[in-house]
């Protein structure tokens, strides 16, 4: 019986992005390592879907206390690596910068990003997002 071909695209899940930045558990790390190195020759697509990627941030913000300025900046970088591709990378990169520069959380950054892009209002109780001059918050 032949041996099913290595698979050309991979979802990579919170779990293997945050053992690859976090370094913490080697045998996973040299795993996810393989797996990049593929990705760095074009022999694998890593595709990692933001809803991952605000969990990701999620845990290094909550399990490991990591600021949000080196969160970003890690994110951002993880995001030049080759071979790895995110649905709206452009919002996400946008989203990632406005959650470095201001207490907001990802969520309401992506969002913030999304309705300056669209102009279109944002339907929310929370102040936090009249931080963002470049979009508008109706409460009615």
């Amino acid at each position: 019986m032949p041996h099913p071909a290595p698979p050309t695209h991979l979802h990579f899940d919170t779990n293997a992005i945050s053992r690859y930045l976090r370094k913490d558990v080697p045998e996973q790390v040299a795993a996810v390592r393989a797996r990049m190195a593929q990705a760095q020759t074009g022999a694998l697509v890593i595709d990692v879907h933001p809803l991952v990627l605000a969990e990701v941030l999620y845990v290094l913000k909550s399990n490991y206390d990591q600021p949000r300025e080196r969160i970003a900046t890690t994110l951002l970088r993880f995001l030049d690596l080759p071979g790895i591709r995110v649905p709206e990378e452009d919002r996400v990169r946008k989203a990632l910068v406005r959650y470095r520069d201001t207490n907001v959380s990802f969520i309401d950054a992506f969002l913030a990003t999304l309705a300056a892009e669209t102009c279109h209002a944002i339907f929310s109780f929370d102040r936090g997002l009249d931080k963002f001059k470049d979009i508008r918050r109706v409460e009615k």
